[in-house]
């Protein structure tokens, strides 16, 4: 019986160690991609301060977002059954940036979805404003960028001069001459650098605003909107969210908190998509997780961009969802999907 035993156990070892290694290969060990699931949603107003703005109604706007995190092996394993997951390979993701300048890139491109929303909704609305340039951000970097300019980077200076916007910038390089060195001037984080660059020829005024081109960077330009009246002086703190998906959203939140009354007429709305400063709604990615994400905060109304409407419509059909899903192609078509009576609201401005 004892002469046994060691075999009985080491039997019994065996699987649990086998079972053991499995799960550390699915859990722990990682892979090249990340997962895409439905986020949080969250309640635009908050977000949104108006100087002397008009009282919160019943209802609320509500920003939809996803969920970004590595995947292991056994989320990898979920999502060839599981609907509500979108697989994407870190270097698809990353095109080349660090994690941290992709997080960066993120948050200045949420800067200038709020100022475009901002500006939108002044447009609608019809209230005078004016634009004051405060800086230049760098949101995308080329795979051989020059000289180091990473996203985030803020430009400060070229040689000696302050930058503020991109005509300033236009300006001090339309005077520079082939093989002249550029001392720049930035700020990364909490601490500025210098950079230098050189000119390979002769620049004309069309081509010293085509950075992409010359230094393998895109800008973004940081502005202030100024409004005729201090009442009407928007801000908007969206914490640690960051892309433009949410422009759409926060000027129509922007929109209820100008005007006198409840734009969303006591309904819980939800909706994703860029903004211009015209007012043009534009598409963007994962809106079947953002459709899932706002029909379990309870959400009676999903705006979605018109290229991405299709694509969000089925997917409330396929989880039997009665919220409805409404097409949104400009700031002006989401107004009239709210009712008569928000057309009215906004057209007494």
């Amino acid at each position: 019986m004892r002469a046994n035993q060691p075999n009985m156990w080491r039997s019994m070892l065996r699987p649990a160690l086998f079972a053991a290694l499995v799960m550390v290969f699915l859990l722990y060990i990682p892979t090249p991609y990340v997962v895409y699931e439905p986020g949080i949603v969250e309640k635009a107003g908050p977000m949104v301060n108006v100087a002397y703005a008009d009282p919160q109604g019943r209802g609320s706007f509500m920003l939809t977002t996803v969920q970004l995190s590595n995947a292991n092996f056994w989320t990898v394993a979920r999502t060839w059954w599981a609907d509500d997951m979108l697989l994407v390979r870190k270097s698809e993701l990353l095109g080349g940036r660090s994690p941290t300048e992709y997080a960066e890139r993120l948050v200045t491109i949420m800067h200038n979805s709020q100022s475009n929303a901002i500006e939108a909704a002044y447009r609608q609305t019809g209230i005078e404003y004016r634009i004051e340039p405060l800086e230049l951000i760098v949101t995308d970097v080329a795979e051989l960028g020059e000289a180091g300019f990473r996203p985030g980077d803020v430009l400060i200076e070229l040689d000696g001069m302050p930058i503020r916007s991109a005509d300033e910038l236009a300006q001090q390089m339309t005077a520079l001459r082939a093989g002249q060195a550029l001392h720049w001037r930035i700020r990364r984080g909490s601490t500025e650098q210098e950079l230098t660059t050189s000119v390979s020829a002769d620049l004309s005024a069309a081509q010293a605003i085509d950075l992409p081109r010359l230094f393998g960077v895109q800008l973004a330009q940081v502005r202030d909107l100024v409004p005729s009246h201090k009442g009407w002086k928007v801000s908007i703190e969206s914490g640690s969210i960051g892309g433009p998906s949410a422009g759409l959203i926060f000027a129509l939140q922007i929109l209820d908190e100008l005007t006198a009354g409840d734009l969303t007429g006591g309904r819980r709305i939800a909706g994703t998509g860029t903004i211009g400063p015209d007012g043009v709604v534009g598409p963007i990615g994962g809106v079947g997780l953002k459709v899932v994400a706002a029909a379990r905060s309870g959400a009676a109304l999903f705006l979605a961009p018109g290229p991405n409407y299709e694509e969000a419509a089925r997917k409330a059909e396929a989880i039997g969802t009665d919220m409805q899903i409404v097409a949104a192609d400009t700031l002006g078509e989401a107004i009239a999907a709210l009712g008569e009576d928000a057309r009215r609201q906004v057209g007494r401005r």
